[in-house]
Formats: C-alpha cells, sequence, structure tokens
C-alpha cells in the first residue's frame, strides 16, 4: 500500500536529518569539523487522471535524501601554546599520509613524535614539500616533515665579515681605531678579529686584520711529575708566533720553598721555539727547580716538573696571509679604493686543529654602497656582521605564514627544514569523508591540486592557534526542532493509515 510507503519514507528521511544535527552536535567541539545539512527531494509521481482543461493529476510517492551537503565555511579561531598548532584559513586541506595514500584534513592538531615525526593525533604522517641545507623545493615530491629531534647543527665557519665604521677625516696622521668582530672557525670555537684603521696620510688610512688565538692548557699527571701542554696547532715546520697578550705565570719548587714568576715579554713575531727557549732561561734564573720548558716542530710547548701549576693565558697569533692594505677617499668621504670586497683573508693552525679560516672583508654593502666613510666626525665602528656560528642543538620549531617549518637551535640559528603542503578538489562536497577528520578525493570530487599556502587560490596558515568546528548551536537546535515534527507528523501518518486499514479489514469480514 502506498499510503503506507509514503510516511515511512517521510520517517527514514527524517531519521538522517535527525542523524545528521546529532552527529554535528556531537562534534560541536572537533577541531576543523565542518557542519553537514541533510537535503530532501521527492519521488516519482503517479498519474492517476486529468482535469477537464487536460492538466495532469498526479500523486506522490514520498521523499528521498537527496544529498548530505558540508559547510566548508571558515570556523572560529582558537589560540593554543603548541607550536604544532596550526590553523589554515582559506580554501585548502592539510595533506597527510595514512600510510599507503594520501588524505586530506583542515584539523591542524598536529604534534611531534619521539623520532621528529609532525603527525596527526591518529599517527598520520603531515606532507609537505623537502628542504635541503634550508632551501625547500617546492618542485619535489611530497615527503613527511621531519624535525631534527636531539640533533645539532654542526658550526659554519666565517666566510665573510663586514662592518660600519667612521673614520675621523681631522685626525692625526698616526691615529688609529680599533674595531672588533666575532669570528667562527670549522669547529664552532669563536674568536675575536681585530681590524686596526691607522691614518697614514690625508683621505688614506692602513687596515690590519688580526685574530689571537688563547690556547687551553691540558694537564697531565704521572710519577709524580705534571706536564702542562699548550697545542698551538701548527704543523711541522710551520711554528705559530706567540702574540705580546701572553700573561703566563708559572709556579713551581725551589731550593727554599716555592716561586711564581711571570714570563718575560714576548718580541714581536716570536716562534714558539723561540718563546720555549726565553721561558726555559726564565724559569732556571727565578730558582725554579727539576722545571723543563720545551717545543716540538708540530707546535706544542711543553712545561713538565713535580708540583708545578700555571694560571693566565698563552696566547698565539695564527699564520695569516693577506691581512693589511690601505683605504683611500675622496675629498668627499666616500672610499673609492678598494672598489670591491677585500677577499683572501686567512688564518691557519689555530690551536683547536680546526681548518684553516679564509675569509672576505666585505667593505660594501648589499646595495654596493661603501660602508665605511671619513668624515670630520669621531672614528666610530657602529655595527659588525659575520655569516658564521657555533654548533647548536635542536630546541624547537615554528611554522611561518607560507608553511616553512623552521627548526630553531641553541646557537640562535634557524634552519628550514620543509614546507606544509595545501591541496584543494574542484569540487569539495565531492570528497569523501573517512572519519578522524579526513577526507578522500573521488571521482566526483576530482584529483588534488597541491600547492603552497598562499598560492593558486589556497589559504594561509596561522601558527599556535586551531580551526574550530563551524557548527552553530542556535541554528542546530531549530533544524532539530523541525526534524522533530516533521518525525511525529509522518509517524501520526503512519497510525492514520493503520487505522483505515484495520477499518477496511473490518468492512470485508
Amino acid at each position: 500500500m502506498a499510503s503506507f510507503y509514503i510516511p515511512l519514507s517521510g520517517l527514514e528521511a527524517d531519521t538522517t536529518a535527525l542523524n545528521t544535527i546529532a552527529n554535528d552536535l556531537a562534534n560541536l567541539n572537533t577541531t576543523g569539523f565542518k557542519a553537514q545539512t541533510a537535503n530532501f527531494s521527492d519521488t516519482f509521481y503517479q498519474q492517476i487522471g486529468e482535469q477537464g482543461s487536460g492538466d495532469p493529476i498526479q500523486v506522490g510517492s514520498g521523499v528521498d535524501v537527496s544529498s548530505i551537503q558540508s559547510d566548508f565555511s571558515q570556523g572560529s579561531q582558537i589560540s593554543t601554546d603548541s607550536a604544532s598548532n596550526v590553523e589554515l584559513v582559506g580554501n585548502g586541506f592539510f595533506v597527510v599520509n595514512d600510510g599507503g595514500a594520501n588524505v586530506y584534513t583542515r584539523d591542524g592538531n598536529f604534534s611531534v613524535s619521539q623520532t621528529g615525526s609532525l603527525e596527526t593525533q591518529a599517527g598520520e604522517q603531515v606532507m609537505g614539500f623537502p628542504a635541503t641545507n634550508g632551501v625547500v623545493n617546492t618542485n619535489a615530491p611530497l615527503a613527511g616533515i621531519n624535525l631534527p629531534v636531539g640533533q645539532v647543527q654542526p658550526a659554519q665557519a666565517t666566510t665573510s665579515f663586514g662592518m660600519n665604521a667612521n673614520l675621523d677625516s681631522s685626525a692625526a696622521i698616526g691615529t688609529t681605531l680599533p674595531a672588533q668582530v666575532t669570528v667562527y672557525d670549522s669547529l664552532g670555537q669563536s674568536h675575536i678579529a681585530t681590524v686596526t684603521y691607522t691614518k697614514t696620510a690625508t683621505n688614506t688610512w692602513s687596515y690590519n686584520v688580526s685574530m689571537p688565538d688563547t690556547l687551553t692548557a691540558a694537564s697531565n699527571t704521572a710519577a709524580g711529575a705534571t706536564t702542562i701542554t699548550y697545542n698551538f696547532g701548527s704543523s711541522a715546520g710551520t711554528l705559530a708566533t706567540v702574540d705580546p697578550g701572553t700573561n703566563l705565570t708559572i709556579t713551581g719548587p725551589t731550593a727554599s720553598g716555592t716561586a711564581t714568576i711571570t714570563v718575560p715579554p714576548v718580541t714581536a713575531g716570536e716562534t714558539v721555539a723561540a718563546y720555549a727557549t726565553s721561558l726555559q732561561t726564565a724559569v732556571t734564573a727565578a730558582g725554579l727547580t727539576g722545571v723543563t720548558v720545551a717545543s716540538t716542530p708540530g707546535g706544542q710547548l711543553t712545561i713538565s716538573g713535580a708540583n708545578i701549576s700555571t694560571a693566565g693565558s698563552v696566547i698565539q697569533d695564527p699564520v695569516s696571509a693577506n691581512t693589511t692594505g690601505t683605504l683611500t677617499f675622496n675629498s668627499s668621504g666616500d672610499l673609492t679604493n678598494p672598489a670591491s670586497n677585500i677577499s683572501g683573508i686567512s688564518f691557519s693552525g689555530l690551536s683547536d686543529g680546526a681548518a684553516n679560516m679564509t675569509m672576505s672583508f666585505n667593505i660594501l654593502g648589499s646595495a654596493g654602497t661603501p660602508t665605511i666613510t671619513q668624515s670630520d666626525v669621531a672614528s666610530a665602528a657602529t655595527g659588525t656582521t659575520q655569516d658564521g656560528f657555533a654548533a647548536g642543538s635542536y630546541t624547537g620549531f615554528s611554522i611561518a605564514s607560507d608553511g616553512t617549518v623552521n627548526a630553531t637551535f641553541s646557537n640562535n640559528q634557524t634552519l628550514a627544514v620543509g614546507q606544509l603542503a595545501l591541496a584543494n578538489v574542484a569540487n569539495p562536497q565531492g570528497l569523501q569523508l573517512l572519519g578522524d577528520g579526513n577526507y578522500a578525493t573521488t571521482q566526483a570530487s576530482g584529483t588534488a591540486s597541491v600547492g603552497a599556502s598562499g598560492t593558486a587560490g589556497l589559504g594561509t596558515i596561522n601558527d599556535d592557534t586551531l580551526e574550530a568546528s563551524n557548527v552553530n548551536i542556535s541554528a542546530e537546535f531549530s533544524d532539530l526542532i523541525i526534524a522533530q515534527r516533521a518525525f511525529e507528523a509522518n509517524s501520526k501518518g503512519v497510525t492514520t493509515f493503520d487505522t483505515i486499514a484495520q477499518e477496511t479489514i473490518n468492512m470485508i469480514h
């Protein structure tokens, strides 16, 4: 009997609508959830006659659920304190991989695994464009975003340095200005490089770059004797010179007790071998007994004896090249020579065993304008730049608005490790819902096009925030009442037709 089928189809459709509303309300606090609406359509009609004018007389056969449509409008923003939480503002989806295929989500509630993998709460890996040495390649195939958890960023030796400086044009000939910049060797050890400017004539200054290297003492005690070693880091036959800044003292036994001597002054350009000889002479003259000072062709200074100790520093001037030159200015105080950055400044034989340092002195800024000027104001260096850094351990990460994932290290450096990929489809309503906030493409949705944040109509990314569910509780309650009333009305239709059926049966019997 069609009379029963029609209200039963209404009951079934209303049940679907109620279930849809209930699911929306259940996901009121689900991150990135998109509300849904059940849409109805009438079914086919049976023509049972015509009016006198020929108009058809038709009776409907009930209702069907024609679609359940998702609302992809933007949800509200939720602020968090987690760098792994990201909000997508605008069109598109994050790309994640469930271990076999890429799927898509609006839920940016990510976390970092113990191995550094950026993952969803369900364990799917977040996909993006890979980076090599801090450079993202958006043309490469997508790969999982991995953070260098527990890793150390290697040191980077300084290859260039520069400074902003003014040299006093009214200064007397012979006036000097020392300016310092911190540089790093290949092992991450910091050194203070000093550029000393000296006025040699009108509009002419010389420069000299020096880089003293403070040596660390290695002490070893065996059989009652102590050997204190300073490694100048020079290879055999190439001895470093001792810097006049050395303030080493030696304490040791004498015939009547103990004594402390301050090492004698250093002759400019003195080699470590000559320095060891002068120290031995000073030790003997002071009456220190059993104390021996020696050097090796490899550039080591050793002080040996019983009950001895040292204090202060031994400083060397590494073997250097191309560290001096001339700066010429015109009558307007502009640097005219050299006309380009100064290259080939080198220091070798570092005490920590680092590779030889070769640097350029950048006297031109990024626009090609000299950073060193001469004018009638006091000489001063106001700022320095250099491109090296010490080694650093991983401390955390951040995600930029373009989706670039930047790892941070204890040496204040950042390194791009990847860029979050975003995807979109021609027909989002055609996506298949998979649960856990994920969607899969279908023939109806079309294949996903992948790109970077802010490109090709894709949205942008906010870090430390999440997109809330866009369920409107007031609208859902209104729809709930309407669906309830419709269900009750269809139920009444079923009971009414049941009563009519009983009356019909009674008439027959």
